[in-house]
């Protein structure tokens, strides 16, 4: 291994820091499980920031007969019949836990006088279940979800591509060569080994 070469170790990589990313480096790092998220943008700049309106969970505290199957019937119907029932029940049954998730991470959603998380319509809804915050929703998602990071300690590699997947075993290995963003500069390669069970 050269001087222009890093080797990192880590039991799970996830590839990607915008909110899918991350959400899933908090939940392995809450259950104790070690992991690197790694990421093309800059951690603050993700896709994600580009969000601009709002997230939909059925929270029922504007209309109270809503319901998750109702939601799952109103995005079935809306893709007209092409989105997948199994994730859109997946989704739809676990938004609400999703919201909380935010809230416990200290995204600022918009309130109402009474402090309930404010509602609103939203495309193909029959009720009101859009919650946002202002209009830089994404935004204020991907802050909540770089705090949280921070605060369990979730290392977080940016503005890096993986360009290689190498294949082991039927195991992917994940061999990013560190192309970085900032300068355009080719850093050298970053080998992200797979530890066994043994040594996690």
């Amino acid at each position: 291994m050269d001087g222009s070469e890093r080797r990192l170790s880590t039991p799970v990589l996830v590839i990607g820091t915008g909110g899918s990313g991350l959400r899933t480096a908090i939940e392995l790092a809450e259950r104790g499980v070690g992991v690197l998220a790694v990421g093309k943008r800059p951690k603050a700049d993700a896709h994600t920031t580009l969000a601009a309106g709002s997230i939909n969970s059925v929270l029922a505290t504007m209309d109270p007969q809503d319901s998750w199957q109702q939601h799952a019937a109103d995005t079935l119907l809306e893709s007209y019949l092409l989105a997948d029932p199994r994730t859109v029940r997946i989704v739809t049954e676990g938004a609400a836990r999703g919201i909380d998730d935010l809230v416990r991470y200290g995204m600022p959603f918009a309130r109402d006088a009474d402090g309930r998380i404010s509602l609103r319509f939203f495309g193909a809804h029959t009720y009101r279940r859009t919650a946002f915050s202002g209009d830089y929703t994404g935004l204020e998602i991907q802050r909540a979800l770089v705090r949280r990071a921070a605060e369990l300690d979730v290392p977080i590699l940016d503005t890096a591509y993986i360009t290689r997947l190498l294949v082991r075993d039927n195991v992917s290995v994940p061999y990013g060569a560190g192309e970085r963003l900032r300068d355009g500069t080719r850093s050298g390669p970053h080998r992200i080994q797979r530890l066994s069970r043994e040594s996690a």
